[in-house]
């Protein structure tokens, strides 16, 4: 919700904010000749506190929030509409309220900048996990978190954000519970999103904008 560095208190009604995001397989058939750096990787299994903890799982991440409901189940059922039979949907989380981090205040933190990479400046990492209880995680990194219920079950789902998803990593094995679900994910700036849609992988490059050549 807070990507967009817009503060709730600012949003117009019908406004709605999107995170996209893609895992590390699909970002890798998509942009095979212009990885992204620090070893962008899928987290193997792992083990807390004695219980097991998933592997990453999903090549994509979507997330829609606004101030009306109905506008962003409009938008999910479109996305799952428009990837048919050839889509699974992996989880689905319908949440409200939610805790979350001044991103506008902490950019060196969670966007890439121009030093590192000029085709993905502006975009980010996200470590997704959900818990079945309010465990109150926490770390150094910005971090939204929200409560979800399914049913009986509940618990707390938190987005994690970095511009290095090798801090990603070593966050999701020092947490204090063990998730049952959890992913990793890229989510492009709004240029290199505009640009895949646009057919913008030239020559080795995502070419997502010609000034920084000049």
């Amino acid at each position: 919700e807070n990507f967009s560095n817009q503060s709730k208190t600012d949003k117009k009604k019908n406004e709605i904010n999107a995170m996209v995001g893609f895992g590390p397989m699909a970002w890798i058939l998509i942009t095979p000749d212009a990885p992204v750096r620090y070893g962008f990787r899928s987290l193997d299994e792992t083990e807390i506190d004695g219980f097991e903890v998933p592997a990453t799982i999903g090549d994509m991440f979507f997330c829609f929030s606004s101030e009306k409901e109905e506008l962003n189940r409009i938008l999910a059922d479109k996305i799952k509409e428009l990837f048919g039979s050839n889509g699974n949907l992996l989880e689905e989380l319908v949440m409200e309220g939610g805790a979350f981090s001044d991103i506008a205040g902490t950019q060196d933190k969670v966007f890439v900048d121009s030093s590192e990479n000029l085709d993905t400046m502006g975009s980010s990492f996200v470590l997704t996990q959900k818990f079945i209880s309010d465990t109150g995680v926490s770390g150094n990194l910005p971090q939204h978190s929200f409560p979800w219920r399914v049913g009986s079950c509940s618990g707390e789902y938190t987005v994690t954000f970095s511009n290095n998803p090798e801090k990603l990593e070593a966050y999701a094995d020092a947490v204090s519970h063990p998730p049952v679900s959890r992913g990793l994910f890229f989510l492009p700036s709004l240029d290199l999103l505009t640009s895949l849609r646009m057919g913008g992988i030239r020559m080795g490059s995502l070419a997502i904008n010609a000034k920084w050549k000049e």
